[in-house]
């Protein structure tokens, strides 16, 4: 199957999976959201990637990446709409709490979805009137926040286990300040994971170095010059995996910046 290319403009696309032909819904954006520019792009190939961009509160902005496994094509067609749904339905409430829908999530996939089948979700709201990020990660890649002005890099660490094992499953939630500039990045295991002809993978410090060798750039341009980079980096090596990435930067102007909560700052070597 050819790559098939989503982005945070499209509303919706058609999959081949096999002789199935399915509907998705991708991200249209999000108007309200003045303060950020943001983006999110997809190459699938296994079809087990999602993301959105959904409003929150007056102004603000969710972001939600995840994988699927541990399930064949067909469970894929008919449980990715059900987790954009829900996700869609519980969050842009301006009462919304991202650990309640999580948990709330999980349980209805514990009780809805096959045994084989589990998933996970970095899901991120953002405050521009606050200044504020709160994040829960359910076993997904960490994401990374880049500091604008010190290029200082936060990576988001998991908060929970994934989603859909057990109903018994706990999701904490993370709180950070933002800053002008500062560059929120998320990425599925298939960028992370991606590996050369050698074994090595791409890891965090591909994805910095990426970006880093755009400065100032937008975020659709970065979602491009990232997902051009996995692809030269595997190139010859090849891959069967999805390659999910979103980008969001902070544009607005701030004043007394908020207190930061439970993120590990991180140096990273060049690639």
């Amino acid at each position: 199957m050819s790559d098939i290319h989503s982005t945070g403009m499209l509303q919706i696309e058609r999959l081949a999976f096999g002789t199935d032909m399915v509907s998705r819904l991708f991200p249209c954006r999000v108007r309200n959201a003045a303060a950020l520019d943001y983006y999110g792009e997809s190459q699938l190939r296994g079809g087990a990637d999602f993301f959105d961009f959904i409003p929150h509160q007056p102004r603000g902005l969710v972001v939600a990446i995840g994988e699927v496994s541990g399930h064949g094509g067909a469970a894929t067609a008919l449980l990715l709409p059900g987790l954009r749904g829900f996700l869609r339905t519980s969050l842009p409430g301006d009462t919304g709490d991202i650990r309640r829908v999580v948990r709330d999530l999980n349980r209805a996939l514990c009780d809805t979805s096959p045994d084989s089948f589990y998933a996970t979700l970095f899901c991120a709201a953002i405050d521009p009137d606050l200044r504020q990020l709160r994040y829960v990660n359910a076993g997904h890649e960490p994401a990374l926040l880049i500091r604008g002005a010190t290029e200082r890099v936060y990576r988001l660490e998991s908060t929970g286990t994934v989603l859909g094992l057990t109903t018994r499953s706990g999701y904490g939630v993370r709180t950070l300040a933002l800053e002008p500039g500062d560059l929120l990045v998320a990425f599925s295991g298939g960028v992370a994971d991606a590996a050369n002809s050698s074994g090595r993978a791409f890891g965090a410090s591909g994805v910095l170095q990426a970006l880093r060798d755009y400065p100032g750039a937008r975020a659709s341009e970065l979602v491009a010059y990232l997902i051009d980079a996995v692809r030269q980096f595997a190139d010859r090596a090849g891959t069967a995996d999805d390659r999910t990435v979103t980008v969001v930067r902070f544009n607005q102007t701030l004043a007394d910046p908020v207190l930061e909560d439970e993120a590990r700052e991180l140096t990273f070597a060049a690639a």
